[in-house]
């Protein structure tokens, strides 16, 4: 082996820091701990469910104000990414239990009324079309109307709905006080919105416009539908290959949505996690049971204001400034200007629904809030540059050479199809494999052996560096392979 070159260690690669938990309200931290406990996840899981459940809970019911010329809404887009077996649906089901609960007995407590609304509905009507048809007075007819038009509507309430199309989200949206939130352990929803039911014609509008809050009117044949001031909150958790579409499909980056998103890839907890069954959760739970509801029982209020006290002011203006001079044209962020060009806004936002856990709409948010508010910002920053495999934070060659490590001494060779590597490696793309093979092959891990034609295909194989093979599981004389870092290190 004198004459085999020895491969060159990889970059450094560094995991992003865990969710800052320490910096949620109480109630939320504790609610947070519990459940990753229980379910064995991390924290960031949780976490960043329960930072979209909150915005289900508050969106409409007041504005942070940074200026008389700034205000962002309480609403948030959030997308977890997790792959099958963690636990997403058990985490989601906590998190949301609450209000699902609220929305079961609120339903059940008007149940008489909304039956009885429907029926004075239905009959004024009827008695309305007859009058016309027998060709009544107008004077007749325009007392019947108005009084269906002096009619109350009462509604069954709904604020979580999943797989749903623009047009039926709008019709919801509008017997609903014109907010909805968009909750699901599962992505079909992009799908959806990708236009699965509508000839792959894509209606982002109303996803777009209800960010922000700015009127949407849907004109149809069967009517009209207008919301003035919608607002919608997404609370998402699916697996890696939702991300990728997500991330990749141009109509979504075109036209911005997919820069409203904040984003979540926890670490796996797989391998490591344990059964956990006596444990009490009783007074956490019921603590975040008690926030969910006062905050669902607050009405809505499209003129009320979050103000910023001075020491509140002062710090986002100086993060502000940071992440702008960040994305200037020689800047650590200038190629990510498009999702940190709203990180402020966003931060904004956190730092509103941080304050509502215990505070009302009159107290101004405190510095501390905002830091607490500025910190989880930062996560998602950096959740967002290692979604896009920024140098800093792209494992991807790291983690292809431990798939082929493994998968190699599995099968006992050193000889590895580019077939077999993409389905060991299933959690990457097309493109990250190939950019990974590449650094492998720069690096000396891996040779590529030139295509040779197995019947109808071209089989493309890649051999290991023969002192990976000699090496592999030994210590002491192996070449200086990076390995990513370990749990305690990253969490």
């Amino acid at each position: 082996m004198d004459n085999i070159i020895a491969p060159t260690p990889l970059k450094t690669v560094h995991s992003p820091p865990p969710f800052p938990v320490d910096r949620l309200p109480a109630v939320l931290r504790d609610f947070v701990r519990f459940v990753a406990e229980v379910t064995q996840v991390y924290p960031d899981m949780p976490a960043t469910v329960t930072l979209a459940a909150l915005a289900v809970c508050l969106q409409g019911k007041a504005k942070v104000r940074f200026s008389p010329f700034w205000s962002e809404e309480l609403n948030l887009y959030v997308l977890t990414v997790a792959s099958p077996g963690e636990r997403k649906s058990a985490v989601y089901s906590a998190v949301t239990e609450p209000i699902n609960r609220y929305v079961a007995n609120y339903n059940a407590e008007h149940l008489i009324d909304c039956q009885t609304y429907r029926n004075s509905k239905k009959m004024l009507e009827t008695k309305l079309n007859k009058a016309i048809e027998k060709g009544e007075e107008n004077e007749t007819v325009r007392d019947i109307q108005t009084e269906l038009n002096a009619l109350v509507p009462v509604k069954e309430k709904k604020l979580i709905t999943t797989d749903v199309t623009a047009e039926a989200l709008a019709a919801i949206m509008s017997e609903n006080d014109g907010i909805m939130g968009i909750m699901s352990p599962e992505g079909g929803i992009f799908d959806v919105i990708s236009g699965m039911y509508s000839g792959s014609v894509t209606n982002l509008n109303i996803f777009l416009l209800s960010y922000d809050g700015e009127p949407v009117k849907i004109d149809r044949k069967y009517g009209s539908i207008v919301l003035s001031h919608p607002l919608l909150t997404f609370g998402i958790c699916a697996q890696p290959q939702v991300l990728n579409s997500v991330i990749n499909n141009p109509q979504f980056l075109g036209k911005g949505l997919t820069q409203r998103f904040l984003f979540c890839l926890p670490d796996s907890m797989i391998g490591r996690r344990k059964l956990i069954q006596n444990i009490d959760g009783t007074a956490v739970t019921e603590k975040y049971r008690k926030l969910i509801e006062r905050l669902l029982n607050i009405p809505r209020n499209d003129s009320a204001y979050i103000d910023l006290s001075p020491e509140a002011s002062a710090i986002i203006t100086d993060y502000a400034d940071k992440i702008e001079f960040q994305m200037s044209d020689n800047g650590r962020l200038a190629d990510y200007r498009e999702f940190f060009g709203k990180l402020t806004g966003k931060t904004l936002r956190i730092a509103g629904l941080l304050h509502m856990c215990e505070n009302d709409i009159t107290v101004p948010i405190s510095g501390d809030t905002m830091l607490s508010a500025v910190a989880i910002s930062r996560y998602f920053g950096q959740q967002y540059l290692k979604m896009m495999c920024a140098d800093t934070y792209d494992d991807t060659p790291q983690y292809l050479l431990d798939k082929i490590l493994a998968k190699a001494e599995q099968k006992n060779t050193d000889t590895l199809s580019l077939r077999d590597i993409k389905r060991t490696a299933r959690r990457l793309n097309g493109e990250q494999i190939t950019d990974a093979l590449e650094v492998l092959t720069s690096h000396n891990y891996l040779t590529m052996i030139p295509a040779v034609r197995d019947g109808s295909r071209r089989k493309e194989s890649y051999q290991l560096n023969p002192t990976l093979s000699v090496c592999h599981g030994q210590n002491g004389h192996c070449p200086d392979i990076v390995p990513p870092q370990t749990i305690a290190e990253t969490k």
